[in-house]
């Protein structure tokens, strides 16, 4: 494995965040009469590390909620450090157990519920003097509750007046927020300490002038996206700020409006690089999107620049100069090689105008990779998390998911990656089920057998979605794909869980179509054997799926198959399985005891291949326990079969595999307390030594904690049973024994 398991604090704090009904209690508060949640656990208490990841992660999983929120009191749970991206069911009310903690960074975005203002009135006494981070990208400043009617910049001066209390801030990040001019200059008033400063993205935002202000104390800068940027002014309050270390001036290619494309204004980003006062101190410069760059201005910048670590070149051609493809000792964004589309996926994964060109160019470069790369699958998923709707994000990134997960470099991606790969996809697939291509990155995704078999995810879910896929597109890789994965999860979901998939008509009607397509072309390709195989493990221990299956005529049509696809062996296994399993339900084993079925089955019987005959004789031992009435009306000989029957398990060898896997027992416990049958106890217990020999750990337990090891031992001390039943039952518990199974177990 290229990468380690969680430590054992991760796997402790995600267990506690998707388990908080089972291990917290709600009860009333005596101190304000509102419902609080607390640990079952009296003396639980968590150091401010745990606790903060413990937010984090709740928030990641989109789990919090004004009670969730409870649970953090400062007792038990201190924060230092607030993490807040998904909370949109949070309100003020969930917020005040803040003013209890001692915070020093608060992080928000997009929390629809609460204002900057309101959020900040939540803050203690401590935190409101103490805290040196905030960042609220993407959150308003104006209060839904409030009717205030302010104009002009009295509403500037009331909406901004929560910041204004925080006077040890350093850092402050207002991307993306309604910010204007007179809002900008109470925070550089307000704010001394201010040494860093986001205001990306903020469209009302006409003039930065006031940063003048603070040419003493800013370091970091972020402007990305402004209209500012086409300013001569701002150029002249750029050249000022020469404390600067890092400096964004990027923007998006043809972000403008189209008002101010009717009255072009010169870029000041060229000019500002040929200044020699700009920037005396930048180690951290990103140009990115400023294409009307020439690489003359960029060379004259760095030739006075010898301490600069990082250019931003995204959306340029300068990233493809010579100088930063020949060892450049520099770190740079761009989309010439991989190191800058990786850089570039760190620091701009909020940019839905980037990240689809980076994607893609990332897709182009994996085709290519040797080795696993599970730190670009790191970076790539929270991107695809972040912009989940749209589309040609999802799109770029499950291409490249597949390519980064597929063959022998995904055999060495660690399994709780793949889980996550695999939730990402599937959430792709839930949200786009329309969209072909992206549908079918995710099946590719997902058809890998180390996937399906050692990854843990929801798996029926990935069914649902699978077979909602196979309804949608009338394509053979498609189809092939699905009923792939399909074939492999009915055999992993519970039995509850398939009966809600088979039962449903439409999926049943397209899986017996792609059957009967095959049949009429007697091709017995891939897509057959593995359709017939999710037939199989869909009616396995579900009455309701077999239900819908002869509703649907798939008796009929399988009675075909065992004549069109005589002596293919695959074939006539998978739907003897089937049968089997209608076999099994008392109520349907009528629409099997027919004359040219049954006929069939004494053919089957005696099939040269043991599996075929195992499991005709199955269908057998089954419906012979059908009441006489079926057999009467029939006008078959039930007693005829039961001898067939007896003769065919006593002729058979122990094959050197396993032949087939059971979910339960269940169904044998009828057929081996089938006194007057002893041919149908014999094919019973031949089952069970079959297995349990084959697969002792799977089985044994089984056995036991179903009881049929019970039923077995009154065989073996039955003096009046059958003496071959009696023999292989006691071979069975034999079995139970030598694995630690005894009598008292």
């Amino acid at each position: 494995m290229v990468e380690s398991p969680g430590t054992l604090q991760e796997l402790v704090v995600e267990f506690i965040a998707s388990h908080v009904k089972e291990v917290c209690t709600s009860r009333v508060s005596l101190d304000d009469n509102t419902h609080r949640l607390y640990f079952r656990d009296s003396n639980a208490f968590c150091h401010q590390k745990v606790a903060n990841l413990l937010l984090m992660t709740m928030d990641r999983k989109g789990l919090l909620d004004d009670l969730n929120m409870t649970l953090f009191d400062p007792v038990v749970l201190r924060l230092s450090q607030v993490t807040l991206h998904n909370a949109n069911n949070v309100t003020c009310k969930g917020l005040r157990i803040l003013k209890s903690h001692q915070i020093q960074s608060v992080e928000v975005k997009n929390l629809s519920k609460v204002s900057v203002d309101e959020l900040i009135s939540c803050f203690g006494e401590w935190t409101l003097n103490n805290i040196q981070a905030l960042s609220v990208s993407g959150s308003t400043f104006t209060s839904h509750t409030s009717n205030a009617v302010c104009k002009g910049n009295t509403l500037s001066t009331k909406l901004y007046v929560g910041l204004s209390k925080l006077k040890n801030l350093h850092m402050l990040n207002v991307s993306g927020t309604e910010l204007s001019f007179h809002a900008l200059l109470n925070i550089c008033n307000d704010l001394h300490m201010l040494s860093s400063l986001d205001i990306s993205n903020c469209s009302k935002l006409e003039s930065v002038e006031c940063l003048r202000i603070r040419k003493n104390t800013l370091k970091s800068l972020n402007m990305y996206n402004l209209k500012v940027l086409r300013m001569e002014e701002t150029k002249q309050v750029l050249l000022e700020l020469k404390g600067l270390i890092h400096l964004d001036i990027s923007e998006n290619k043809g972000s403008q409006d189209p008002i101010d494309r009717l009255m072009p204004m010169k870029p000041i980003v060229p000019d500002l690089l040929r200044e020699t006062v700009f920037g005396p101190n930048l180690r951290s410069l990103d140009i990115s999107g400023q294409d009307q760059t020439k690489l003359e201005d960029l060379h004259f910048f760095l030739k006075g620049h010898p301490k600069l670590e990082f250019l931003g070149l995204m959306l340029t051609s300068l990233c493809l100069d010579t100088v930063f493809l020949d060892g450049y000792n520099i770190t740079v964004t761009g989309v010439a090689r991989a190191d800058q589309l990786i850089e570039a996926l760190k620091r701009y994964p909020s940019r839905m105008e980037y990240v689809p060109k980076i994607l893609y160019k990332i897709f182009m470069l994996t085709t290519h990779f040797e080795a696993p790369r599970p730190d670009v699958i790191k970076l790539i998923l929270p991107v695809m998390n972040m912009h989940s709707k749209q589309s040609p994000i999802q799109l770029a990134g499950t291409a490249c998911l597949y390519n980064l997960t597929k063959g022998q470099v995904g055999e060495q991606i660690h399994p709780h990656i793949l889980r996550d790969v695999v939730h990402t996809t599937l959430t792709a697939m839930s949200i786009f089920p329309d969209h072909a291509q992206l549908q079918k990155n995710g099946l590719l995704t997902l058809c890998c057998d180390r996937i399906l078999h050692e990854v843990s995810f929801d798996k029926y879910w990935c069914a649902r979605l699978v077979l909602d896929c196979l309804l949608t597109f009338n394509d053979s890789s498609t189809d092939r794909m699905a009923v792939a994965i399909c074939s492999i999860l009915a055999a992993k979901i519970s039995t509850a869980q398939t009966a809600l998939l088979g039962a449903k008509s439409v999926y049943m009607r397209k899986l017996l179509t792609l059957v009967q397509i095959r049949m009429e072309e007697k091709s017995v390709d891939i897509t057959l054997k593995f359709t017939l195989s999710a037939l199989w493990n869909l009616t396995d221990e579900s009455p309701a799926t077999c239900e819908v299956f002869l509703a649907e005529n798939g008796l009929t049509l399988f009675l075909k198959l065992l004549t069109v696809f005589a002596q293919d062996a695959a074939v006539e296994t998978k739907v003897l399985g089937l049968l089997n399993n209608i076999a099994e339900v008392s109520p349907l084993r009528s629409a099997l005891i027919n004359e040219p079925f049954v006929s069939q089955l004494k053919t089957l019987l005696w099939s040269p291949n043991v599996d075929v005959s195992y499991f005709a004789a199955g269908i057998v031992a089954h419906l012979v326990c059908a009441g006489h009435d079926s057999w009467d009306e029939s006008g078959i000989s039930k007693e005829d079969l039961l001898e067939e029957l007896g003769k065919v398990v006593t002729s058979w060898e122990q094959p050197k595999d396993e032949m087939v896997a059971y979910r339960s027992f269940q169904p044998f416990i009828p057929l081996l307390t089938a006194l007057n049958m002893h041919q149908v106890q014999l094919w019973a217990v031949w089952a069970l030594h079959h297995v349990t020999t084959k697969n002792s750990k799977r089985y044994c337990h089984m056995l036991v904690r179903e009881g049929v090891d019970d039923v077995l031992r009154k065989l073996v001390a039955l003096p009046g049973s059958n003496a071959s039943v009696r023999e292989l039952a006691g071979k069975v518990v034999d079995v139970l024994h030598e694995n630690g199974f005894t009598k008292d177990t």
